[in-house]
């Protein structure tokens, strides 16, 4: 009876943990990718010079919890951060909502190579598309 007083204690004891890790969830993302308009169609090689912007989308199949950082952040084949969009989590995003953040062609020109488009929530990485952009 002894043993099975404290190791319900114990497990009581775990419970708050669990709670606290469920109500700050940094949320999972259905898809992602990278096109040249808002929402179009899923490119994977763009021509630095045809391009007039390219638009990293991430839509979400379980949305982070509203009030965390938020950020889009676009890398250049050396990895070097290109450009950020940053922002909130917000309450009004469900399954589905679709976040997206846009560059112009001047930030790829001349930067040939393997791109990649992060989305961050509370500073960790979440989601990468990768792309090439040709000269």
């Amino acid at each position: 009876m002894r043993r099975l007083a404290i190791l319900s204690v114990c497990l009581l004891a775990l419970v708050p943990a669990f709670d606290a890790a469920a109500a700050t969830s940094k949320g999972t993302v259905e898809r992602s990718w990278i096109s040249t308009t808002s929402g179009g169609a899923s490119g994977k090689q763009f021509s630095a010079g045809k391009v007039k912007r390219l638009y990293a989308n991430f839509t979400w199949k379980t949305p982070a919890t509203p009030g965390q950082d938020l950020a889009i952040e676009w890398h250049d084949p050396a990895g070097a951060l290109r450009a950020r969009w940053k922002d909130k989590t917000i309450k009004a995003d469900k399954k589905g909502t679709r976040l997206y953040a846009w560059i112009a062609s001047g930030v790829v020109k001349g930067k040939a190579g393997s791109w990649k488009a992060v989305l961050t929530v509370g500073g960790k990485p979440i989601s990468t598309s990768r792309f090439r952009v040709v000269a």
